[in-house]
């Protein structure tokens, strides 16, 4: 004992937020603690006491909760094989969902819904809210709303185990998740009239918003590993909450009052700020409409669009249930593996824009002199006019061959509202920060100097085309 009153226990077993909350009820119990504080990363249980306890009575309390005092070693990869066969079926099934979403096309179909969303409609303003909630924006804001949702069912796991008893109706399991995307129509509406009012806001460059992405796609990373529990030593060291702000937040057992709604609802509001190309696209017809309260109807009932698709996602791990030992860690390591491959989506979307043609896929360039310009390629009046028109799933022609020295004034018409509607093109004349296309015909003017291969790609890097430059 250290001479203010504070003991210092090391106890072994410790891998999560749920055997914190075991051994931190197990230690108030004891006569004459005053607080405690244990970290599972730590593998340390901090006492602060007004008394002298004897080490038994300490022993005692922590082998009730199921651990032992003693110095903790954690392997790299857990040895447990129930956990290794969860994490195994689940990516089984994320990789059947995926390819039977590609083969039957539910991404294409589901963006064709809201292909003409942006004539004017706000009933299509919603079924335009309502593709980008089960298509390209679900793997960001999606996957964002699964990390945040399956974290809330751990600690509520952990705290019925605890024997807290908070969370038992199906309706304190959805409040979360109501909260958000209350917060989200709310948020975006009052942030689409700003749109309105200003007409033009300041955007974050192509660049910024990759690493925006970037960082938002770690972050899940770090959930989905801790929730999968492979790795003991990696969970302990994963990001997690402090506790003071733990218990501000009331995430806690130690928290009193209960839930607050503001904050989660302030989350779902702050994703009006994170790159979608969906979002975007919207975002660009309520700074068109030059009104403010128009512009913060139409985010809002974009808003309200996504809800179903978002409230289906989160409300899943709100249904598990937690009094049972076995189904609830089960059920969020399916979890995790999930936010882990929306993560990699999204970090393979901001590679592409990071690093034009990182990952290939477009063939070779043509730069040799004896190559033809292609056919959406013409001459007039000494400047090359390039036609591509951006579909719902791209770009056509994906890719287009000019010849360099010669200026280009290149014709996008844009004939349905997607992710690939914000097009970021910094070589082809887009500048920094990317061009979000509206119905029609969007003229953008470069002059290719050397021959050469110029990428561009939708914001999130989804989608992508390349102009081959050859010689005269």
């Amino acid at each position: 004992m250290r001479g203010d009153g504070t003991v210092d226990l090391a106890v072994v077993g410790m891998t999560c937020r749920a055997c914190e909350v075991r051994v931190g009820k197990a230690l108030r119990g004891v006569p004459g603690v005053r607080h405690v504080d244990v970290s599972s990363a730590r593998g340390r249980a901090r006492v602060r006491t007004d008394a002298d306890v004897p080490a038994e009575r300490w022993a005692t309390a922590v082998r009730r909760a199921g651990y032992e005092l003693g110095v903790q070693r954690r392997p790299w990869l857990t040895r447990d094989g129930r956990v290794w066969r969860d994490v195994a079926l689940a990516v089984g099934a994320v990789a059947v969902v995926a390819v039977a979403a590609g083969l039957l096309g539910v991404q294409e179909a589901s963006a064709g819904w809201g292909a003409s969303a942006m004539g004017g409609s706000l009933v299509l303003v919603v079924l335009l809210g309502l593709a980008a909630g089960v298509s390209t924006c679900m793997a960001l804001v999606g996957g964002l709303v699964l990390a945040v949702s399956a974290r809330h069912a751990q600690v509520r796991a952990a705290a019925t185990t605890a024997g807290s008893g908070r969370g038992a109706t199906t309706w304190h399991r959805l409040r979360p998740h109501v909260a958000f995307n209350a917060g989200r129509v709310v948020g975006f509406g009052v942030l689409g009239a700003a749109l309105g009012a200003v007409g033009s806001a300041v955007r974050l460059s192509g660049g910024a918003v990759a690493l925006v992405t970037v960082v938002v796609s770690l972050a899940m990373i770090a959930v989905g590993v801790q929730l999968t529990a492979v790795s003991p030593r990696l969970a302990g060291r994963i990001v997690a909450l402090p506790e003071g702000l733990s218990r501000r937040l009331r995430l806690d057992e130690r928290a009193d009052g209960g839930y607050r709604d503001s904050r989660t609802a302030a989350l779902g509001a702050a994703t009006f700020l994170l790159p979608c190309g969906f979002t975007q696209a919207v975002q660009l017809y309520a700074i068109s409409t030059g009104s403010p309260v128009r512009a913060g109807v139409v985010m809002a009932l974009f808003a309200l669009g996504t809800v179903p698709g978002l409230l289906a996602i989160g409300g899943l791990t709100a249904l598990v249930p937690s009094r049972r030992p076995t189904t609830a860690p089960r059920f969020l390591r399916f979890a995790g593996v999930a936010v882990v491959a929306f993560a990699v989506v999204n970090l393979s979307g901001a590679a592409t824009v990071l690093a034009p043609g990182l990952f290939g896929g477009l063939g070779p360039a043509a730069v040799s002199g004896t190559a033809a310009v292609s056919e959406n390629v013409t001459l007039e009046g000494g400047v090359q006019v390039m036609r591509t028109t951006q579909v719902v799933d791209g770009y056509e022609p994906q890719l287009a061959t000019v010849v360099a020295g010669t200026p280009v004034r290149w014709e996008i018409d844009s004939v349905a509202a997607s992710c690939a509607s914000a097009l970021y093109a910094p070589d082809l004349g887009g500048g920094s920060a990317p061009v979000l296309l509206p119905p029609g015909v969007t003229t953008l003017e470069f002059t290719p100097e050397r021959p050469g291969r110029l990428y561009y790609s939708c914001a999130m890097g989804m989608y992508t085309g390349a102009v081959d430059v050859i010689a005269p």
